[in-house]
């Protein structure tokens, strides 16, 4: 979960809180709060997330550890917007957290651009905030 170059990435993943680098992933605070949908003949709501970085590939999240997440997830940030994705890693952090490493599977890659850019901008107008 860091701005360092990763070979295996296609995408530059973007933290959405920079404090988050210098601090264990069990006591990190910052992020986007996300929640997580299954799709079935409806969609259902499986549990709140953190997203913890972005790209235009994918998303790192922070999930209750309690919760079965399916491989195939919807991450809804806002009344909006939504992105489908499918679970490509995970890794308990603590007893209580797991994170999920999530690629997107939407082809709309405008979309997913947008979505990323409005992030990367509600992150930076957090920061500025807490400043002041």
């Amino acid at each position: 979960m860091s701005n360092q170059p990763d070979t295996k990435r296609s995408y530059k993943r973007w933290n959405l809180n920079l404090k988050d680098n210098y601090e264990p992933e069990s006591v990190q605070l910052g992020g986007v709060g996300v929640q997580l949908l299954r799709r079935c003949f409806i969609d259902i709501s499986l549990c709140h997330g953190v997203a913890k970085d972005i790209s235009v590939g994918g998303v790192g999240l922070l999930v209750p550890a309690e919760k079965t997440i399916p491989n195939k997830i919807i991450v809804v940030f806002d009344k909006t917007n939504r992105l489908a994705g499918k679970v490509m890693y995970r890794r308990a952090v603590s007893e209580k957290l797991m994170f999920l490493g999530v690629e997107w599977i939407s082809k709309n890659e405008r979309l997913r651009s947008d979505i990323v850019n409005r992030l990367q901008l509600q992150a930076q107008l957090k920061k500025a905030k807490k400043r002041t």
